[in-house]
């Protein structure tokens, strides 16, 4: 039987695919182009780049599978994981330490598993509903479906729950392989045939699953489980690997590494690196040896038009310098951006603001040191946000500098169409005008007489589902 199995999924594979149905021809094979083993930490995402493809088909969606795991079903690597883009990081699977994976794209027409569905539930012949004549094939099919919230096709969204239909049918559940996947659909297909086509309108399955697949070979970033102080200035870093692999230590992610977890003569607060030896599989782990001479509160970053708005609070200061502001694209190489002078004593809740006008493009991790006047350093916890997931959000492109014609000109990018209500200040922090209008979806250019305002530099600031952008620009008559 599996050896039978075996060459029918060969042939499934090595083809363009046969299916039931002739509407289901020309259908463009989904392939990636294969290169070499992509090397990757488990913390760390996955490029969708590298496994982009197409099919004429309405629907991609990618396999993940595990190259070192058997599937229950015998017949290949398991199937551990479903991605829409191909975009994962490994360890949100549960895939630690040293593994194999690979990624192997799937195309298919939902609809027609949903119109299989409809069909079962909905359609009736010689007087009984078509899901007794399924479950003549396949006993308690429906009831089970029913179990599973599966009978309203609208709760049919994804390939996920598509192999919830199927492990129905092969009575079988668990982790499938990609082989036994497509046999599963077979047996479906074998359904659709068997029931009458009063019940089951001639119908076809349209799917394609690639034949090649990108292969990633995953490195395990250690996990640090403490940071302690064991002797005055020392510490002594406890971290492991599940692999079971050699550890390296160093307090600066570009200095020397050391293979000792423990350090002599260090800062009172800092962060200490640990790594895979001779991997670029780095953790940052935050520590403390000494009384704080700045109370920390609340450390945010907040993104804010094209600007990141970054605010901190302290509770108590004490010989507090001032505050140095750094910013990394990795969260392991920073550098610093900014200067903001301390209170040098103080009891009283003291509120910061610092705006980072040129950030960076994808995630900008950020942190603060808080200096001492006589020299000392400690660090804040790193913070992080996201600018790719606001990229196409509410923003400003440019503001006529200076206005001209009377005639204020700014260009929004705008992802949804809707209304923002906008202000104009001055220089003294005051309101000049204000109004509300109506921007469209894409790129907006609009304009607002200014005449009535005297030459000066202004702000213009508006607002758009919670979300404010602010720019300067100056009248000069």
């Amino acid at each position: 039987m599996k050896q039978a199995l075996h060459a029918l999924i060969f042939v499934l594979l090595s083809t363009t695919m046969s299916f039931a149905q002739t509407n289901c021809s020309n259908i463009i094979m989904p392939t990636i182009d294969i290169g070499p083993p992509i090397t990757i930490c488990d913390g760390e995402s996955t490029n969708p780049a590298v496994v982009t493809t197409s099919s004429n088909l309405p629907t991609m969606e990618y396999l993940i599978i595990d190259l070192n795991q058997t599937a229950l079903d015998g017949l290949g690597p398991a199937i551990i994981g479903i991605d829409d883009d191909g975009e994962f990081v490994p360890a949100d699977l549960g895939i630690r330490g040293a593994a194999n994976i690979a990624i192997v794209p799937v195309a298919y027409n939902i609809q027609d598993f949903r119109d299989v569905v409809d069909a079962s539930f909905n359609n009736m012949y010689l007087g009984k509903p078509c899901c007794a004549f399924v479950d003549a094939i396949y006993p308690n099919f429906c009831a089970a479906m029913i179990a599973k919230g599966l009978t309203d096709t609208n709760n049919i969204n994804g390939i996920s729950d598509i192999i919830g239909i199927l492990d129905l049918i092969l009575l079988t559940s668990g982790k499938d392989s990609v082989e036994g996947l497509v046999y599963k659909i077979i047996l479906l297909e074998n359904l659709i045939k068997a029931i009458p086509d009063e019940c089951l309108e001639p119908m076809s399955i349209c799917y394609a699953i690639s034949p090649t697949r990108q292969v990633y070979n995953i490195v395990e970033t250690p996990t640090v489980n403490d940071v302690s102080e064991t002797a005055p200035n020392q510490i002594t870093v406890d971290a492991s690997l599940i692999s079971g692999g050699t550890l390296e230590y160093s307090l600066s992610p570009t200095g020397i590494w050391q293979s000792s977890p423990v350090f002599n003569n260090v800062p009172p607060i800092g962060l200490v690196y640990v790594r895979q030896a001779g991997t670029d599989c780095v953790i940052a782990f935050p520590y403390q040896t000494a009384s704080l001479a700045v109370e920390l509160g609340d450390f945010k970053v907040a993104i804010q038009g094209t600007t990141n708005l970054i605010s901190w609070t302290t509770f108590t200061e004490t010989n507090n310098e001032g505050f140095s502001i750094y910013r990394a694209d990795d969260g392991v190489n920073f550098e610093k951006i900014a200067w903001i002078e301390g209170a040098i004593n103080s009891t009283e809740t003291k509120s910061y603001l610092y705006r980072d006008d040129a950030p960076l493009f994808g995630k900008n991790y950020y942190a603060l040191s808080m200096e001492d006047i006589n020299g000392s350093t400690t660090f804040s916890d790193v913070v992080v946000v996201n600018r790719e997931e606001t990229a196409d959000r509410f923003n400003v492109l440019s503001v006529q500098n200076p206005v001209a014609n009377d005639m204020l000109q700014v260009t929004f990018s705008n992802n949804a169409t809707g209304n923002f209500d906008y202000m104009i200040y001055d220089a003294s922090g005051r309101v000049a005008m204000r109004g509300t209008d109506t921007v469209l979806e894409g790129i907006n250019n609009f304009t607002v007489d200014v005449s009535q305002l005297n030459p000066s530099v202004y702000i213009f600031v508006a607002n758009k589902d919670g979300f404010n952008v602010s720019e300067k620009f100056m009248i000069n008559y």
